[in-house]
């Protein structure tokens, strides 16, 4: 296990000596005072409370059970051009909204959750990046917001989600949410929207 200690939300890449060394790691990031409670004695608690993404954080990572080659041509195709696209995503998240107070929440909606970290990671990456304040926490559905939202295609699926999301107040102004995923699962583009206000826009 690797863990890091950083002062600003740097790539995770470019800690490692390669790209190909970096996407066969599974790695998470979380607060500081989360990480000294998961890792005491390796992780100092946090000097000030509140302490936010862009300021001070933890990332730890473990090495991937599959290698590179074992993992599905999609999950490759991703991950190899992870920054590139998450770089674009979320430029145009920011251009949407151009709020400066906005808090973003960030969350991926991919068939393997070891991927679907990574693509949340490097978009609060990215965005703490852009000086943009970023929550380690995501907006949660009740039961049975989920149980409906879940039946529907993608297209209504994610826009039905935030008015819920707006309604039930789990994302109220100034809080933003920017959500990636697939699509198809036969795809191996990502797509994404941003939520405010009740309100989902698709970014592509």
């Amino acid at each position: 296990m690797l863990l890091l200690l950083c002062s600003c939300a740097s790539d995770p890449a470019s800690t490692f000596a390669s790209r190909k060394d970096s996407r066969n790691l599974d790695c998470v990031r979380l607060g500081q005072a989360e990480a000294a409670r998961l890792y005491p004695g390796v992780v100092p608690g946090p000097a000030v409370r509140g302490a936010n993404l862009a300021t001070t954080d933890a990332l730890v990572c473990k090495r991937a059970l599959l290698e590179p080659g074992e993992r599905s041509a999609r999950d490759e195709s991703i991950l190899s051009s992870l920054t590139r696209e998450v770089g674009e995503l979320v430029k145009m998240a920011s251009a949407l909204e151009p709020a400066q107070d906005a808090l973003w929440h960030v969350d991926a909606f991919y068939p393997d959750a070891r991927v679907a970290a990574k693509i949340a990671d490097a978009a609060r990456t990215e965005l703490a990046e852009h000086g943009r304040a970023v929550s380690d926490r995501v907006p949660l559905l009740a039961a049975g917001d989920v149980a409906v939202v879940s039946t529907e295609p993608p297209k209504d699926a994610f826009p039905a989600a935030c008015a819920r999301y707006f309604s039930e107040r789990s994302l109220v102004a100034p809080s933003v949410f920017l959500g990636l995923m697939i699509i198809d699962a036969r795809e191996a583009e990502l797509h994404a929207g941003v939520c405010a206000l009740g309100r989902w826009r698709w970014l592509r």
